[in-house]
């Protein structure tokens, strides 16, 4: 046990974790422009939400405040001062191609994107002209990329002489260069602003669906699919949001791509100066972000079903109808294009408040709803390790709880409430906390979750609590990859020591449930082999196969709430580096993870 110990108590007690900042905050919606009910084009000149607009889709937001939105079915352009009033900046309601000069007026043909530069130029992706159209600080359009015909051709000329196909997404890059997702080509392009010339940073110039993707080569040798959206971090990695696969691909300044996130269904995405990535889900009428590294997912608005209510509430409690774009400014506010409610709205962060509650072994946060369906979150269960993600629930740095020692009720002046019980806690910080559930929650089909700190109390968040709700615990505290795991000689495993078939390997999980001899909250388990084992059943599979499970029980010197499992590895799948690992308890199974396991 010595061997992996360290390693385990820095995972449990989120040393791991404490990169991230405040990003788990509530927030709180409301509507900033559109008038709602009957789509429209009006207002202009006037109060932004009085005003009309039709299929909002894309956003993007300048250093004062203003939006700029892409009010897609009524082919134009409109912007949003920080004061709340509306004008149209381009297009002028019909489709075509006309206007160089004064923008007021321009014709526009499917505007899909829009960008802002820092000294205030527009772009506008004029999609089915296949261009990219520029606005100037004096109000004058003219076309920035794109020469008309639909290609894929002038890479190392300038961007006005270039073929383009179905302009879909557009980002700038802290040097004022501009990213264009060249939907039809499969590609993404690249404007020097120094030079004015065009070239292409991913994708070959077509698509070959179910193509290897070429990750971990060089982007431009890498198929793309469909893509449709892209963003530029404050370092000058490029993500590209590619709804032919329903993933975002990185790539980094080295010119490699990776795939970055999957399962992402959605029109667009933004990403903020801390690398969080934030987009609307329009199957499920949510709002969700990932934190950086692209393994934490929460959800922060949208409860589900279609429709437009919520505004001055918690945003998870809203009701959103098709969202589209997102966009989001340096306060941490994102707005959200709701296209069909043809609205846009603002999602503002909440200064002290709980926005998410995770197994401390997954790190899944809220749980977005499946359309139709209302609030959902992930359950917990008696004696869960869990992290409350928020904003204020503790000092500035983090708190951690003595080592073998059972754990406080308070801790650097936090104090998580559990269905109005103190729970241990194992770290405390302003951005997360880390509790155990208590055991007391047996038996309930909820539990309310709140945390007092300095004479305040956040919201309180009500979670599901299940008899069982496992989490794997894994080597980099993430939740995903090579799991904290011993070989039978009590080496950890890993790629540069697996374990060999046949042979005896244990596990960590937290989230088993209740135990044989009813939990204590916050005791540390002695070491030996005496300690409780979870009431549920339990079973692992390994490689796809059942595996022998030859002990259970709490894990020594740890937490009560933590269980390691011995199992045997079984034979028949072929060995490697990144074997699937499951833990099913009472029916429950747990994410899936990965040992290294050699002949």
């Amino acid at each position: 046990m010595s061997s992996l110990y360290p390693v385990f108590r820095r995972i449990a007690l989120g040393v791991a974790f404490t990169s991230f900042s405040a990003f788990g905050q509530q927030y709180i919606v409301s509507t900033v422009a559109g008038s709602g009910g009957s789509p429209g084009w009006s207002g202009d000149g006037g109060p932004a939400l009085s005003a009309q607009f039709t299929n909002p889709i894309r956003i993007a937001v300048d250093k004062a405040g203003s939006l700029y939105i892409t009010d897609f079915s009524n082919y134009s352009v409109r912007k949003v001062t920080k004061n709340g009033i509306v004008n149209t900046i381009a297009g002028n309601g019909s489709l075509g191609f006309s206007g160089d000069g004064t923008s007021v007026g321009a014709q526009l043909s499917n505007v899909l994107d829009v960008a802002v530069a820092a000294d205030g130029s527009v772009y506008i992706a004029d999609s089915l002209n296949s261009r990219i159209r520029k606005i100037d600080a004096s109000g004058n359009i003219s076309t920035f990329a794109g020469n008309g015909s639909r290609g894929y051709a002038g890479d190392g000329g300038l961007a006005n002489d270039a073929s383009l196909y179905f302009p879909a997404g557009l980002a700038l890059d802290s040097k004022g260069d501009l990213y264009i997702a060249d939907y039809g080509n499969a590609t993404v392009r690249k404007i020097t602003m120094s030079t004015g010339r065009i070239s292409t940073v991913a994708g070959v110039g077509y698509s070959i669906f179910g193509a290897a993707p070429g990750d971990g080569g060089v982007a431009t040798k890498a198929f793309l699919e469909l893509p449709h959206s892209v963003a530029v971090d404050a370092v000058g990695n490029v993500f590209i949001g590619d709804i032919g696969t329903s993933s975002i691909r990185k790539v980094g300044t080295d010119g490699k791509i990776s795939t970055y996130l999957t399962n992402f269904v959605a029109q667009n995405f933004a990403i903020d100066g801390a690398g969080v990535i934030y987009f609307a889900d329009y199957r499920t009428n949510t709002v969700q972000k990932v934190l950086p590294g692209g393994n934490t997912r929460l959800w922060i608005g949208g409860n589900g079903t279609s429709g437009w209510s919520g505004d001055g509430g918690p945003a998870t409690a809203a009701q959103f109808n098709l969202p589209y774009g997102v966009a989001v400014d340096a306060a941490g506010n994102v707005f959200v294009a709701d296209a069909a409610n043809a609205v846009i709205r603002q999602l503002s962060p909440v200064g002290f408040s709980i926005g998410a509650i995770a197994n401390s072994a997954t790190l899944q946060g809220f749980a977005p709803p499946v359309s139709g369906s209302g609030d959902s979150t992930y359950p917990v269960a008696p004696g869960e390790l869990i992290v409350i993600f928020g904003a204020g629930l503790g000092p500035a740095a983090m708190v951690t709880a003595p080592s073998g020692a059972a754990l406080p009720t308070t801790l650097g002046g936090t104090t998580v409430m559990i269905n109005g019980k103190a729970a241990p806690i194992l770290y405390s910080s302003a951005t997360m906390v880390s509790a155990v559930v208590p055991f007391s929650v047996d038996g309930l089909f909820s539990a309310n979750v709140a945390v007092q700190y300095q004479g305040k109390t956040s919201n309180v968040t009500t979670v599901p609590v299940y008899a069982s709700a496992p989490g794997m615990f894994t080597a980099d505290g993430s939740g995903a990859g090579q799991a904290t795991a011993l070989n039978s000689d009590g080496t950890r495993n890993s790629v540069s020591n697996p374990a060999l078939v046949g042979s005896i390997v244990t596990f960590y999980i937290t989230g088993a449930g209740q135990t044989n001899a009813v939990g204590v909250d916050g005791a540390i388990y002695p070491t030996g082999n005496s300690q409780p084992a979870p009431v549920q059943p339990l079973s692992v599979t390994i490689g796809g196969l059942p595996a022998v499970v030859d002990f259970v029980s709490g894990a020594p010197g740890m937490v009560s709430g933590t269980t390691r499992i011995v199992t045997e590895i079984p034979t028949g799948f072929a060995p490697g580096s990144a074997i699937p690992v499951q833990v099913t308890v009472g029916g429950t199974s747990s994410q899936v993870a990965t040992i290294a396991v050699s002949n």
